[in-house]
């Protein structure tokens, strides 16, 4: 049977797993050992057991339950209400105040956890009932939250880059630094976007008429002072050299466990446990996927399928730039079929190769794939962040929720041609930093 078709058919096992909802890490497992039944027999399950072990040993994917077990501490500790507290008594004067601030408040959390679901958890939890209570509309409310709660993936410490680079050997550190100011950029976008929008319709957005003097917008500041400590401390300590990413992830995950104990006291045993099953139960899912994910691409290695597409993308005649636009537009369908995780860890070794070629940045194309990740968890019908909002916030109706996260989709590929038009967004902060 020829290589191609062997491919084909194990995509399409693939999709129809995907399809009768069948738990991502056995459909990608699955379909991968059958084709490398195919390929090469025998000899290509015993492929299997060394693709898991080569790719869980990668010292990069420590890093990632650390970064999650730092999320799920402060996701039990009240920051969330600190936060939005603190945004809100800054951006109170400005029309959508509260989506603003909401906005905010998930872009702080995001440099913390790294997981999109828990921003969306932690800070939808407070503020969408607070702007229903004030009259904003149900989409206007979720809209904000679900879209920026996306920003995790993008500002660092982020999960997407940590398995990125597990698969592509890109620095961890360089990776995150790239995520800075297309984070950055797109958190203002989103702002200017709520104020915008806010202010030519505030049927939809009622003007705040609570007036904060700078006692207590200090004040405010002072009580989310410590998490901002936690963000200067794992980013500080990765950025003077004096921790590895792995290294400030362990340093991280215990200072927000006793930060939680200790300034919140919000950490019992049973927050405790709660905390560490959470934990285990995310990380577990996540690397098995990662194994499973590893096992399918190393079926595409065997058919040489990287070097089948990044031949044919390389020979066609036209701009590079068109290509990465079709690129673009290609993981944008698939990301409203499949994980974010799962996606990634497919398309890597399959288009990371193919940009090189076509002689772009590595470290940039990772930027351009998270930022197009962060489109597929607000894209119906998997996007997970429309569904953690809809759980926290039980009385949204799932019709509002698509509807108010449909204009971010427009800026977050305003971002994309950004980031085209000028690689340095992401490029400049990496090598400046090196």
């Amino acid at each position: 049977m020829a290589d191609g078709l062997v491919v084909g058919l194990a995509v399409v096992v693939l999709v129809v797993l995907i399809g009768l909802r069948t738990p991502i890490f056995v459909a990608l497992g699955l379909s991968g050992v059958l084709g490398l039944l195919a390929l090469d027999g025998w000899r290509g399950i015993e492929l299997v057991p060394l693709a898991l072990n080569a790719q869980l040993q990668e010292y990069a994917l420590v890093a990632a339950p650390l970064y999650i077990l730092l999320g799920e501490a402060l996701a039990v500790s009240g920051l969330g209400r600190d936060l939005f507290a603190a945004a809100h008594r800054w951006f109170t004067r400005v029309p959508g105040g509260l989506g603003a601030s909401a906005v905010a408040s998930s872009t702080v959390f995001g440099a913390m956890s790294g997981v999109s679901i828990s921003s969306v958890a932690v800070i939808g939890r407070m503020a969408v009932p607070e702007m229903l209570e004030r009259g904003y509309r149900p989409a206007f409310a979720s809209g904000s939250v679900a879209a920026s709660g996306a920003l995790a993936m993008l500002i660092p410490p982020s999960l997407m880059f940590i398995l990125y680079s597990s698969i592509t050997g890109e620095s961890t550190a360089a990776l995150f630094a790239g995520g800075i100011v297309p984070g950055l950029l797109l958190s203002a976008m989103m702002i200017a976007y709520v104020v915008g929008r806010a202010s030519l319709r505030p049927t939809e957005a009622p003007r705040d008429t609570e007036v904060f003097d700078w006692g207590q917008r200090l004040r405010a500041l002072g009580a989310v002072a410590p998490a901002l400590g936690l963000v200067v401390l794992v980013l500080g300590s990765i950025y003077t050299g004096f921790a590895t990413p792995t290294e400030a992830a362990a340093v991280g995950a215990l200072a927000a466990l006793v930060m939680t104990a200790v300034l919140y006291r919000a950490l019992g045993w049973a927050e405790l446990r709660s905390v560490l099953t959470s934990t285990a139960a995310v990380g577990a899912s996540i690397l098995a996927i990662v194994g499973a994910a590893y096992v399918f691409t190393q079926m595409l290695v065997l058919a040489r399928i990287p070097d089948t597409v990044s031949d044919f993308v390389v020979g066609l005649d036209v701009p590079p730039w068109v290509v990465m636009v079709a690129i673009m537009v290609v993981l944008l369908v698939l990301g409203c079929l499949v994980d974010a995780a799962s996606l990634l860890l497919v398309v890597t070794p399959i288009l990371e190769p193919a940009v090189s070629d076509l002689g772009y940045d590595p470290l940039w194309f990772g930027v351009l794939l998270v930022v197009n990740l962060e489109m597929a968890v607000i894209t119906p019908p998997v996007g997970l962040n429309l569904y953690t909002m809809k759980s926290v916030v039980p009385e949204l109706d799932m019709a509002e929720i698509f509807r108010g996260v449909a204009p971010y989709l427009l800026i977050e590929a305003a971002l994309l041609g950004l980031l085209i038009a000028v690689p340095e967004l992401a490029t400049f902060l990496p090598g400046l930093l090196s």
